[in-house]
C-alpha cells in the first residue's frame, strides 16, 4: 500500500510540473518528445521531494526514492545520472551522522560523472562532481585531516562548470564548499574572501540555503576574532533563515551556534535556551553530532553558574556520544571538560567535609 501511495505521489508531482500542451485542445501527445519531457518532469519531481526530505532530516527518504527511481527501466542516461549524482549528495550529508556510505558513493559519483561527459551534460557533471567532492569532505573531516586538496578541486571544476553553465546557485554552493576547504586547513584569510562571495551571490539570486550556510561560517571566523557582536548578529541571520525554509537538520547547528556566543557574552539564561531547544531537536532528529554539542554547551552553563554535578552529567553524555561516533578530538574536549568538573567536585566535597568537622 506504501508503495503505491509513493507512485501516486510521484505521479501528481510530476504532472504539476509538466509544461501544459500547446494544442488548444489540451490532448496528451504520445511524441517521443513528449514522453522524454514526461521522465525529465518525474526526475525533477523526485529529486525536489528528496531535497524536501533531506532538508528535514529524513535521510532514509531521500535515499529510498532516489534508489527506487533509478530501478525504473524508462529511465534515459540523463535521468540516471542525475538521481546518481544526487543520491551520492544524500549519501555525503547522512555520512557525517553515520560514516556509513562512502564506497557506495563514490561508486556511484564515478557512473555519474562518466554518464554526464557522454552526454556532454555539464550541469550533470558539476553535480556529481559536487556530489563527490561533498563525500571526500567528509571523510577527510572525520578523519580530522588538514589536507582537503582533492575536494578542492573537485569543487573548483564543478564551479566553472556550472558557471560556464549559467548556473550561479551552483557558483555560490561551490564557492562555499571551497571555502569550507580551506578553513578545515586552517586557513581562514583564504577561506573568508570566499565566503563573502559565496554571500553575496547568494543574496543577490535569493538562494537562502547558501546564505545560511555563509552566514554561519562567516559568523564562525568573527567569533575567532574576537567580534563577538558581529559574530551573534550573523548566527541568528543564518538561524532565522534556515527556519524560514524549512532547513531542519541544520537548526539545531545554529541553535548551537547563537548559544556558544550567548553563553560567552555572558548571558547564560539566553544560551541555556538555545541550548536545550538544539537537544530537543537533536533528540527528535536523532542527530549524534548535535547531541554531542548540544549537552556540552548546557554542561558549560551548569558550570559556570556553579551547579557541576548536573554540568558533569551532560559533560559524560555528550563525551560518551562522541565516542560512539569515533571522534578523537571531539572525545579530547568533551573529556577534558568531563575531568575538570570531576576534579572540581572532589575538591567541593573535601571542603565541604571540613566544614561539617568545624
Amino acid at each position: 500500500m506504501r508503495s503505491i501511495t509513493l507512485v501516486l505521489v510521484l505521479l501528481l508531482a510530476a504532472c504539476a510540473h509538466t509544461a501544459a500542451a500547446p494544442s488548444p485542445a489540451g490532448e496528451v501527445l504520445a511524441t517521443p518528445a513528449a514522453a522524454a519531457e514526461a521522465r525529465s518532469s518525474w526526475v525533477a519531481a523526485t529529486v525536489r521531494l528528496a531535497r524536501t526530505g533531506v532538508m528535514r532530516g529524513d535521510f532514509e527518504r531521500g535515499r529510498t526514492l532516489l534508489s527506487s527511481a533509478l530501478e525504473r527501466p524508462e529511465l534515459d542516461p540523463a535521468g540516471k545520472a542525475r538521481l546518481q549524482a544526487e543520491l551520492v549528495v544524500v549519501l555525503a550529508e547522512e555520512y557525517f551522522y553515520t560514516r556509513q556510505g562512502m564506497d557506495r558513493g563514490l561508486r556511484l559519483a564515478a557512473e555519474a560523472q562518466a554518464a554526464a561527459r557522454s552526454l556532454g551534460a555539464r550541469d550533470l557533471e558539476a553535480r556529481a562532481l559536487h556530489a563527490e567532492g561533498f563525500l571526500r569532505y567528509g571523510g577527510l573531516l572525520w578523519e580530522e585531516s588538514k589536507d582537503f586538496h582533492v575536494p578542492q578541486e573537485l569543487f573548483t571544476r564543478a564551479r566553472d562548470l556550472f558557471r560556464e553553465f549559467g548556473d550561479r546557485s551552483g557558483v555560490a554552493q561551490e564557492t562555499f564548499f571551497l571555502g569550507l576547504t580551506w578553513e578545515q586547513e586552517e586557513k581562514p584569510d583564504r577561506a573568508g574572501p570566499l565566503y563573502e562571495e559565496a554571500r553575496t551571490l547568494a543574496e543577490q539570486i535569493g538562494d537562502r540555503s547558501t546564505l545560511s550556510y555563509a552566514l554561519r561560517h562567516l559568523g564562525g571566523l568573527a567569533e575567532s576574532r574576537g567580534d563577538l557582536d558581529q559574530a551573534l548578529a550573523l548566527q541568528r541571520r543564518s538561524l532565522a533563515l534556515r527556519e524560514e525554509i524549512g532547513f531542519v537538520r541544520l537548526v539545531p547547528f545554529a541553535l548551537i551556534a547563537v548559544g556558544d556566543l550567548e553563553r560567552k557574552k555572558g548571558a547564560l539564561a539566553d544560551a541555556r535556551a538555545s541550548y536545550s531547544r538544539a537537544l530537543a531537536l537533536a533528540e527528535e532528529l536523532n542527530s549524534a553530532p548535535a547531541r554531542v554539542w548540544s549537552r556540552f554547551g548546557l554542561g558549560a552553563v551548569e558550570e559556570a553558574e556553579g551547579r557541576l554535578a548536573p554540568a558533569l552529567e551532560h559533560y559524560e553524555v555528550a563525551r560518551r556520544t562522541a565516542e560512539q561516533l569515533g571522534s578523537k578530538s571531539w572525545v579530547e574536549q568533551t573529556g577534558a571538560a568531563t575531568e575538570r568538573v570531576r576534579r572540581q567536585l572532589g575538591t567541593s566535597g573535601v571542603a565541604q567535609g571540613a566544614d561539617a568537622v568545624r
